[in-house]
């Protein structure tokens, strides 16, 4: 999802000067606290331990369904050896300054770890996913030590930081409960299921360049301040077809995908960008992502569209699941974030699946919440004899809410409820 904001920046060219004040908000303030969390769609993941719910009385936890975005990875095109090169071209032609020097040697580093490894899962992402794992184990041992449900469906998409992802997981949880037998699939069918192209895809590219356009043009960044910090002269120069933006979004995205490698060297998101523009980056990123692929009045429809037939899947095996003689003890889905945020927007998740307008996105909807590495949806079935079936939802393993969807008890849902939501939801795809 990045291609469309180079091409706009090659074509538009950002001459961006002035200043622009921020009123103070719940995301400048995360953000401040963490600037790693401007990556967006690029930070690593975060596990913020929320309070617990219990189930009501009587009810105990037999099945979970869950989708997972893979874990934390390296860049899936070919900027950061774009920039290594035009850096290295910049030492050898002495025009970089001390701290070009710098970021030149952590580029380099980086470079060198991305080297045959473009777009695989770093091993952040797979402690990500280990973790993650081995949490739900902890939070629900009953699900995985149920001698009479000892199955594990796994569903994944065919990229390989996908399947590595699923590997770390389900492994996880074998070390915790060997008896479990698992059934691992995945193949061009399942990469349609699990991150299903979105609808009109070039209608949300454009858009988004369009938002993230508009909001970088009113923004605090200056290019010659961040030029003349690295270069003692004009790099644009020596290298055709190449402008001052273009130079500092490459490395702005090796900057943010930094942390997933964990390379060491200097921070270069803290070194090389003020706050200032490290908020107004964000913000741009943020409005763009939303619009690609959040829920957004303009074109959230087009969005959930994607997620009509994982949301029936979702719906067929939990019925499954449920039905006399089942052995399944969990449903598992390992895929993109094109997956999990069309998905959030047909549920209409609380928070993730928030309905705004794209431009006004930022102060209400955050990527580096929604859609951040390793997102993930947890559905966690309970039951009781005699009762029907509830249903827990957790986010990124917070435990959440539908909009508009009346819960019976706390975060607790009937099955026959939310499964009733869902097939609306369904049929208001009509694309």
């Amino acid at each position: 999802m990045k291609f469309f904001r180079y091409l706009l920046i090659l074509a538009v060219g950002l001459m961006l000067s002035g200043l622009t004040s921020y009123a103070q908000s719940n995301f400048e303030a995360l953000i401040r606290e963490n600037p790693e969390r401007a990556a967006g769609v690029l930070h690593s993941y975060e596990y913020i331990p929320s309070s617990e719910t219990p189930a009501p009385e009587g009810y105990e936890a037999f099945y979970v369904s869950h989708y997972g975005r893979h874990g934390s990875r390296r860049a899936t095109g070919d900027g950061v050896g774009s920039i290594f090169q035009l850096l290295g071209a910049s030492h050898e032609a002495g025009i970089l300054t001390a701290e070009g020097e710098v970021l030149y040697e952590t580029v380099a580093a980086i470079n060198a770890d991305h080297e045959g490894m473009i777009g695989e899962l770093t091993a952040r992402g797979a402690r990500e996913h280990r973790g993650i794992a081995q949490r739900l184990y902890d939070r629900l041992p009953g699900v995985w030590n149920n001698a009479s449900r000892p199955d594990v469906h796994v569903q994944s998409s065919t990229y390989s930081r996908c399947l590595l992802s699923m590997a770390n997981f389900t492994d996880a949880l074998d070390n915790n409960a060997p008896q479990l037998k698992y059934d691992f699939v995945t193949g061009s069918k399942y990469l349609d299921l699990l991150a299903h192209d979105l609808y009109q895809m070039d209608t949300l590219s454009t858009a988004a360049e369009q938002v993230f356009t508009d909001l970088m043009l009113s923004s605090s960044i200056d290019t010659a301040r961040f030029i003349d910090h690295v270069f003692t002269q004009d790099p644009t120069a020596l290298f055709e077809d190449v402008n001052a933006a273009t130079i500092i979004f490459m490395i702005w995205d090796a900057a943010c995908i930094q942390q997933c490698t964990e390379t060491p060297g200097a921070n270069l998101l803290e070194r090389f960008f003020t706050m200032e523009e490290i908020l107004d980056w964000y913000k741009g990123e943020n409005a763009a992502t939303y619009t690609m692929v959040g829920n957004s009045v303009e074109y959230g429809d087009n969005v959930s569209w994607a997620a009509r037939d994982l949301a029936r899947d979702i719906i067929d095996r939990a019925d499954a699941a449920l039905a006399d003689g089942s052995a399944t003890a969990a449903d598992l889905r390992f895929g993109h974030d094109s997956g999990i945020m069309p998905l959030a927007c047909l549920m209409d998740l609380s928070g993730a699946g928030d309905r705004v307008h794209n431009a006004e996105a930022t102060d209400s909807w955050q990527s580096f919440r929604q859609v951040c590495m390793a997102t993930n949806l947890q559905m966690v079935f309970y039951r009781k004899r005699g009762a029907e079936p509830l249903v827990k939802l957790y986010y990124n393993e917070a435990e959440t809410l539908i909009n508009g969807l009346d819960p019976v008890q706390g975060p607790f849902y009937r099955w026959s409820d939310l499964k009733a939501h869902l097939e609306r939801r369904i049929a208001q795809c009509t694309f």
